[in-house]
């Protein structure tokens, strides 16, 4: 009995060992391993996943958000034959930056999420804000550097931010009055160069020196304050067709030649509110000649109780609006202590809607390292989340388990110490 159980001992052995090459060289068979990674510890893994030929399928738990990189870099596994899952909930996030087109350019930040939730939204220096928003919310930054970020827990969507852009010359057309020159201070107090030509008398104007031409490389838009601009329309209408942007208001919007590119017509004028003392005088405020006859490629950017006060299209490469409102210096001189700075910002802002998008100046916009639209982007880049691959095994060790290695030290024992203890060789 004791040689039957020392053949046993030994048959056991030569059956591990047999079970362990198998395991050895099933693991080592190229494709054969599932590896299981988490968002938060996504880079080791994924280096190994790159570098082990054993690495077969990928799943990613996405318990947070995956950078650009680590999306990309998926991508290429995918691409190179492996199997790529992922299964998690990431909330619908989304962030926007864009920056004015104006001299002093202030940063437009637009939140898109599903729930109340705070979210801070911060850029390469801090903090911005914190905001709770249901469905979005929109928030204006006065400087941002480098990329601005929407932090939600673990969840986060980052979008780059426009460069700075160099801005040219702004030309204003009309008769001098007070329109013309509270429009020019306006203009000049907000960081816009001003060029002008203003009509005193018949044949008689004030002119600004190297007025000529009027072309997208002096100018970013002209202002029309009436019909004494009538001279330069086929000139004002080639630079709009070039890229330039206009504004037209009061009866200019009534001259024939500008009907090809003019996007509605100035009605007949009603006035503003009467004030009483002590009153301030809005926007809404100010008398207005309600716009008619818009085009039906005319996106209407304002409207009063009295009719349409802004509208704009596109003409050719460029950018036209049509102001109904009149006399809009009253909202500086009589819009208490807040108006010239409304005044002022308002007319920097229509401007600025018009003007051309151009070359990058000052400070490169820099790469996020993230995604605008985390959840979106993973869905385009990976596919929908398969639930069911939650449930896919883990890594498969290289290495034996201790249970096998202690089995075969025991029975590799007992068989030696029992041939031994009998005598035997």
């Amino acid at each position: 009995m004791r040689r039957e159980l020392e053949w046993l001992l030994r048959l056991a052995l030569v059956v591990v060992l047999a079970l362990s090459l198998w395991r050895s060289v099933r693991g080592s068979h190229p494709g054969a391993t599932t590896l299981s990674l988490r968002a938060a510890e996504a880079d080791e893994a994924l280096q190994r996943a790159t570098t082990s030929p054993r690495v077969g399928a990928v799943h990613v738990a996405v318990d947070g958000t995956l950078s650009h990189e680590q999306v990309a870099w998926l991508v290429a596994l995918r691409r190179s034959g492996v199997k790529v899952e992922w299964s998690g909930g990431p909330p619908p996030l989304a962030v926007e930056a864009e920056r004015s087109r104006e001299p002093v350019a202030t940063t437009t930040v637009r939140l898109a999420a599903d729930s109340g939730a705070g979210i801070v939204l911060a850029d390469s220096v801090g903090v911005i804000d914190s905001v709770r928003a249901s469905r979005g919310a929109m928030v204006e930054a006065p400087d941002v550097t480098g990329a601005v970020s929407a932090r939600r827990g673990a969840w986060w969507a980052s979008a780059r931010v426009p460069a700075r852009e160099e801005r040219r010359d702004v030309l204003v057309l009309g008769r001098a009055g007070w329109e013309g020159r509270f429009l020019l201070d306006a203009l000049g107090e907000a960081g816009w160069h001003v060029r002008a030509r203003l009509a005193v008398a018949p044949g008689v104007s004030m002119v600004d020196a190297s007025l000529l031409p009027i072309d997208t490389a002096r100018y970013d838009a002209v202002v029309v304050l009436d019909s004494s601009a009538a001279d330069l329309v086929p000139a004002m209408t080639r630079f709009v067709a070039q890229g330039g942007g206009a504004i037209i208001m009061g009866n200019a919007l009534g001259l024939d030649a500008l009907r090809g590119i003019a996007p509605a017509r100035a009605g007949d004028r009603r006035a503003g509110r009467i004030l009483l003392t002590g009153d301030t005088l809005t926007r809404a405020d100010l008398p207005l000649r309600a716009l008619t006859a818009t085009t039906s490629d005319a996106v209407i950017l304002e409207r009063r109780p009295a009719g349409v006060a802004v509208v704009v299209r596109r003409a050719g490469a460029g950018r036209v609006a049509a102001i109904g409102y009149d006399e809009t210096w009253r909202w500086r001189m009589e819009g208490g202590p807040s108006g010239a700075a409304a005044h002022r910002a308002w007319w920097s802002r229509m401007t600025g809607a018009v003007s051309p998008a151009r070359a990058a100046g000052v400070g490169a916009a820099l790469s996020s390292g993230g995604d605008a639209a985390p959840r979106a982007a993973l869905i385009d880049a990976l596919g929908p989340s398969t639930e069911a691959a939650a449930q896919a095994p883990q890594s498969t060790p290289a290495r034996l388990p201790l249970v096998l290695l202690l089995v075969i030290a025991a029975a590799l024992l007992a068989e030696t110490a029992s041939r031994r203890f009998r005598g035997a060789t």
